[in-house]
């Protein structure tokens, strides 16, 4: 691998760090504290980069598997309390 390639894997690897570490966090706040995080989420699909359009796609794609991924881990706590309640 060379220096640009290992500098690319690095970058990966931080950047799915901080996602993971951003559901973590968020995922935290709405059950411990039981705000729900969809005004965030509506807000984050929201987001552009218009004065830089070479990162816009990747960013906005990535912000949208973020709230997806956050809006899904809800409907399953959601889920499982309302099983729960049934049982």
């Amino acid at each position: 691998m060379n220096a640009t390639q290992a500098r690319i894997q690095k970058l990966e690897a931080q950047v799915n760090a901080m996602a993971q570490a951003w559901l973590y966090l968020a995922a935290n706040i709405e059950m411990q504290t039981g705000i729900e995080m969809e005004g965030m989420e509506a807000a984050l699909r929201k987001k552009h980069w218009p004065g830089n359009p070479g990162i816009d796609g990747e960013g906005r794609a990535a912000l949208n598997w973020l709230c997806n991924e956050l809006a899904s881990a809800r409907a399953v706590r959601r889920n499982a309390r309302q099983a729960g309640a049934v049982h």
